[in-house]
């Protein structure tokens, strides 16, 4: 312990009731400003003299005195009431603790000896040369080897891996994966790591990164605004950058799941021809959660999930702010994914459909955008409901924009009602730029029943003022059944709703249509 140093401040003064110094008044000192307070009589003058009262000198001011071992904080009251006071030498006293012996033992003061010999002082945390804290002062796991609190560093001297974009870190990679565990994260400090081969990953196992981009903007240059982040070797052209399987086989579980994936960046910039997905699941694959990660660039999709040999498919995933940018094929392919959540996600700008979910039964779509993409911005397809229970699909405030046919095309068939609500579509249906092909904002030609509800759909060329006017309708609606369609904005190129007379039990209600520039309508069907 250590005597705090006390006064002798210009604030250090005795004053009376009215503000006035008191010259020569005598003070006490009190450990609390209530009634309660205890006083403290354990005091050293600055020569180190015992004294139990405080004097003020000739002109008002508190000179200045230790207080007890340890005290940080007191209380002189020279009659006009208890007044704070704390140190004048609190630096002083952390240097010298720096400075001592350690108190805690031999696997500090070992700790202690090795951070000296990098800088350190005696065990306390600093920085290093590049004003990063030191590897040896993390926990093991972070740092340099182990892999206590169930954190595993992938540049960890126990990992190896690089970050430079340069050595090949799959294997670094793989290795903290596979230590982590169940419940195991592993952690990606700021770097650029290359990866030649598919990342297994695990049940319960989170990958964690520093930072994910949403995609390359203007005025941003890739490698300049990229420093975090999985990317493809250019020789890593099939399968995909990370795997999660869910079949016997030998190297899997039957059953495999709760993976998170979390603040990271998959990038296939590298590899310009290919198969290569970004993230591919195949069988009994449970309850995967993705946060905030970004794939782009990749020669095939981005994300897709697949069926394994006893035809057993992921499902009850979700996924939360994750982007697709220009993928070669398509952004999210989902199939039999049931339960399947997809929440404020975005495709960009790849060259086939932007969301294709076939048969994602009780599936939830909620603010997700679809825009520039090569085909349909939403494609919802195949036999929904193929089993007892399941549900068909719920989309709500969604977007879409410049996608090369409609903006979201519906042609799956089953028995439950699929929810679309809030939907603004625009500028679909541009084929390439000259537009026409019939392509339209929503596109209904399936069998399953339709509920739309607060519809819009609007024209436009693109942002230069270049290609066509699209789309060429607003609603476009064949071989289609059990279809409501109930407020709308209607704004197409042709016209703002096109029936061709193959439907059953059709309505539209309070809905304005627009086609071209000049022409409006009110149209309400029963």
């Amino acid at each position: 312990m250590a005597r705090y140093l006390f006064g002798g401040t210009a604030a250090d003064v005795a004053e009376n009731i009215d503000g006035s110094r008191e010259p020569g008044a005598q003070g006490t000192v009190w450990n609390g400003p209530l009634a309660d307070a205890t006083q403290i009589t354990d005091l050293l003058d600055a020569s180190g003299t015992p004294i139990m009262e405080l004097t003020a000198d000739a002109q008002g001011m508190v000179g200045p005195f230790y207080g007890p071992d340890g005290v940080t904080l007191v209380y002189a009251d020279f009659g006009a009431g208890r007044v704070a006071m704390t140190p004048i030498n609190t630096a002083g006293v952390l240097a010298s603790h720096l400075t001592a012996d350690d108190p805690h033992g031999a696997k500090r003061s070992a700790l202690a000896e090795i951070n000296a010999q990098k800088g350190a002082a005696n065990g306390f945390a600093t920085l290093g040369s590049d004003g990063k804290v030191l590897p040896i002062q993390l926990p093991a796991a972070l740092g340099e080897g182990g892999s206590s609190n169930d954190w595993h560093n992938v540049q960890a001297a126990s990992y190896g891996a690089l970050g430079d974009g340069i050595a090949d870190d799959t294997s670094a990679i793989q290795a903290a994966i596979d230590a982590a565990g169940y419940g195991g994260v592993v952690y990606f400090p700021k770097g650029v790591y290359l990866v030649s081969q598919p990342l297994d990953l695990p049940r319960g196992v989170s990958l964690l990164g520093a930072h994910s981009n949403l995609m390359v903007g203007p005025g941003m240059v890739a490698t300049e605004w990229s420093y975090c982040y999985l990317k493809a070797a250019p020789t890593f052209t099939t399968g995909a950058m990370i795997t999660i399987i869910g079949e016997d086989d030998g190297d899997h579980p039957a059953i495999n799941g709760e993976q998170r994936i979390v603040n990271l960046m998959l990038d296939g910039s590298q590899v310009p021809t290919g198969s290569l997905d970004g993230i591919y699941a195949k069988g009994n694959v449970q309850n995967v959660m993705l946060r905030d990660v970004c794939l782009r660039y990749l020669p095939n999709n981005g994300i897709i999930t697949a069926g394994n040999a006893t035809d057993e498919w992921p499902y009850s995933w979700r996924l939360h702010s994750v982007m697709v940018d220009n993928c070669h094929s398509s952004g999210f392919v989902f199939e039999r994914n049931t339960d399947i959540t997809l929440e404020d996600c975005q495709v960009i700008g790849c060259w086939s459909t932007g969301f294709k979910l076939t048969n994602c039964a009780n599936g939830i779509v909620t603010h997700c955008r679809s825009e520039w993409n090569g085909n349909y911005g939403f494609h919802i397809t195949g036999g929904w409901g193929n089993w007892p229970g399941s549900g068909s699909m719920t989309m709500t405030g969604c977007t879409t924009d410049r996608n090369g046919w409609d903006g979201v095309r519906h042609d799956a068939s089953g028995n439950g009602p699929f929810l679309i609500s809030a939907l603004n579509t625009r500028r679909d249906g541009r084929n390439g730029g000259p537009g026409g092909g019939g392509y339209a904002g929503l596109r209904l030609s399936g069998s399953a029943p339709v509920v739309v509800t607060n519809l819009g759909c609007y024209v436009g060329t693109d942002d230069g003022g270049t290609a066509n006017t699209s789309p060429e309708y607003g609603v476009r609606v064949t071989n289609a059944k059990d279809v409501n369609v109930i407020g709308a904005y209607l704004h197409a190129l042709t016209a703002g709703i096109f029936e061709d007379g193959t439907n059953e039990r059709i309505r539209f209600t309070a809905i304005t249509t627009v086609a071209g520039n000049n022409f409006s309508e009110d149209r309400q069907t029963a």
